[in-house]
């Protein structure tokens, strides 16, 4: 017979908080799935009868509830249940040089995969994901600031709190393993090539990470990469106002 299993036992020390952790995230996720989509702002919030504002304010309120749960929440449970730091959990900006090498080594490897993804027809029919954002430089910025708001949240969650939250307790391999897992599982609805680069870059944004105590390298690569795409997904087609 093995030893009896107490959940209990659980409450306190480090195994019950990488439990908490993941709990935390698990339902935070939810909700922004569910009530934190496009679909669920334009059923219950939408006011106007435009189908571009309406559209937009959609994608604006799904980025912006991002942040919201998955980085605000996140950073409370930290500060008050946890009563920790943020910059222990990678919220500071990286010391030193090497880290501003390493972002932008970063941003210029990724820059051509970017350019010739925009050309991808899978890519092409899905972003921008606000269509507004190709009706001018002021809609791309608009969009593109919201787009920021949404990796800050995705980072601090999946890069931040879990990975430093599981680090603590099991070390750097299973920390980024389970980064890296959930990371990529949630891109398993995007195109193949999207998600495979979701692998790649749940190996490397948390070795990064933890070399910098910071997620400021993988939160600008990241950013980077996603208003790239759509900046030349939109160029590609013709440019603004097209």
């Amino acid at each position: 017979m093995g030893r009896d299993y107490n959940f209990l036992s659980m409450k306190r020390g480090k195994s019950g908080r990488v439990f908490f952790i993941l709990a935390a995230i698990t339902v935070l996720y939810i909700l922004y799935h569910y009530e934190g989509s496009a679909d669920f702002y334009l059923k219950y919030f939408n006011k106007s009868t435009s189908f571009l504002k309406a559209q937009a304010a959609s994608v604006y309120y799904q980025r912006s509830l991002a942040l919201f749960l998955l980085g605000i929440i996140p950073m409370i449970i930290i500060r008050v249940g946890f009563k920790e730091r943020l910059i222990d959990y990678g919220f500071k900006l990286p010391e030193g040089l090497l880290s501003l090498f390493v972002i932008l080594l970063g941003i210029l490897i990724v820059t051509p995969l970017v350019y010739f993804g925009a050309k991808r027809p899978e890519f092409i029919e899905i972003y921008p994901a606000v269509e507004n954002a190709r009706s001018g430089v002021n809609g791309f910025i608009v969009s593109s600031v919201f787009y920021f708001f949404y990796y800050v949240g995705y980072e601090f969650c999946f890069r931040g709190f879990l990975l430093f939250g599981i680090r603590d307790a099991y070390g750097d391999v299973p920390a980024i393993a389970v980064s890296l897992a959930l990371t990529t599982i949630l891109h398993i609805t995007q195109p193949q090539s999207e998600t495979l680069m979701a692998l790649v870059a749940g190996l490397i944004f948390p070795i990064l990470v933890f070399r910098f105590r910071s997620i400021i390298p993988s939160l600008l690569i990241h950013a980077y990469v996603g208003i790239a795409l759509d900046y030349w997904i939109i160029m590609g087609g013709g440019g603004f106002g097209f």
